[in-house]
């Protein structure tokens, strides 16, 4: 277990002086280990953060989200907050990260430099990153807005990044928003490792839904499925719009057993609805806004198969921290697993993307199938 060791030594260097920086830095570290005492300070650098952020006001916020992250990945993170609405700046400050181990009297340190932009200094802020970044380890960097291929500031970010994170849970417009991050994938596919905590938000259901497929019993009800309904909450975001996770969950289903589109997705009062084949079978899909479940998240997932009668259930309780699944197969009844759901914070979730630094496959094939059924007039412009 870890407590937090509160930050006294951050320094202020007006303009982004990148030598300047690494002076202040080097003596904050001196600063400390002289004012340490008896307590031992160990300078961990596992991996480097680049974490733009386009509104200053989410800063505090922020902080208390990377104290997380630094207990679990020690290192050096550069903050961007950036507003291009705002008059010309440009300004950064250094800080250090400390945590302790209450049984022990080693402080494990890592450190950050923030630097605010304001107008057309952002679009220039990717020079002074690349060179305060430590060489020889991984480069992760945290997009939290919507990412857009022609943002160039986005994309010189993604060049010297590893793996890039996003969340399209915050997507405004997720149809629209989910179609860009798949033509960023095909055309940023040989620099682009991306990463989606909404994804990771998925990893319980998707796991529930796939053990249907490991029951033998099952499988050949599951063969013949001719429809799929899902229930998630409205997002508060894009009124009207199927939230991100949704889209991804059905993306995801597609992909993996191949079923294709023969009909877009239309909307027929609070539901979407679309037709899918598999060879010669077709599939009926159905997607349902319904009160009482968090903004965008899913509630049911379920699958039936006239012939054998058969049903099979995901879904979750009232409150949100279970799921379990069921299946019916003629009048037979069966209570499948339960499990907890995965309940992490933003900063649990962003610690454990920067373990991983290969392309996921999967969730790029779930983003293009999710993006293959939505209707041509939610294309972005």
């Amino acid at each position: 277990m870890m407590s937090s060791q509160p930050n006294d030594s951050a320094q202020r260097v007006h303009g982004i002086d990148v030598a300047g920086l690494e002076r202040q830095l080097a003596a904050t570290w001196d600063e400390r280990a002289r004012v340490g005492g008896e307590t031992g300070l160990m300078r961990v650098c596992v991996a480097n953060l680049i974490v733009f952020v386009p509104k200053t006001d989410e800063r505090a916020a922020l902080e208390g989200l990377l104290e997380e992250v630094a207990a679990q990945t020690p290192g050096r993170v550069i903050v961007l907050l950036a507003d291009r609405d705002a008059e010309s700046r440009l300004d950064a400050h250094v800080s250090t990260r400390c945590r302790v181990a209450l049984k022990g009297r080693t402080q494990v340190c890592g450190e950050q430099v923030t630097i605010e932009a304001g107008g057309p200094a952002v679009e220039n802020v990717a020079s002074a990153v690349e060179p305060l970044l430590v060489p020889d380890i991984p480069v992760f960097l945290w997009w939290k807005d919507i990412p857009h291929r022609e943002d160039k500031l986005f994309a010189r970010l993604v060049e010297m990044s590893d793996r890039v994170v996003i969340d399209s849970a915050a997507f405004d417009h997720p149809h629209a928003d989910l179609q860009r991050i798949a033509r960023l994938i095909e055309s940023r596919a040989d620099v682009l490792r991306l990463s989606d905590l909404n994804w990771g938000r998925l990893t319980t259901w998707r796991n529930l839904i796939a053990g249907f497929w490991d029951v033998p019993e099952y499988r050949a009800c599951l063969d013949a499925l001719d429809t799929v309904a899902i229930d998630y909450g409205p997002s508060h975001l894009s009124t009207g719009e199927i939230a991100a996770q949704t889209l991804l969950v059905v993306g995801w289903l597609a992909s993996c057993l191949g079923w294709k589109m023969r009909d877009a997705l239309a909307r027929e009062g609070e539901s979407y609805r679309a037709t899918l084949t598999s060879g010669e079978r077709t599939i009926k899909l159905e997607l349902r806004a319904t009160e009482g479940q968090a903004c965008g998240a899913i509630k049911r997932v379920a699958f039936r198969a006239a012939q054998g009668a058969a049903e099979f259930y995901a879904s979750a309780d009232e409150s949100g921290a279970r799921l379990e699944t069921s299946a019916k197969i003629g009048s037979a009844l069966e209570v499948g697993r339960v499990l907890a759901y995965e309940a992490r914070t933003e900063g649990q979730r962003l610690s454990r993307e920067l373990g991983i630094l290969a392309r996921d496959e999967v969730y790029e094939r779930a983003v293009r199938a999710a993006t293959s059924l939505i209707p041509h007039d939610d294309e972005p412009v």
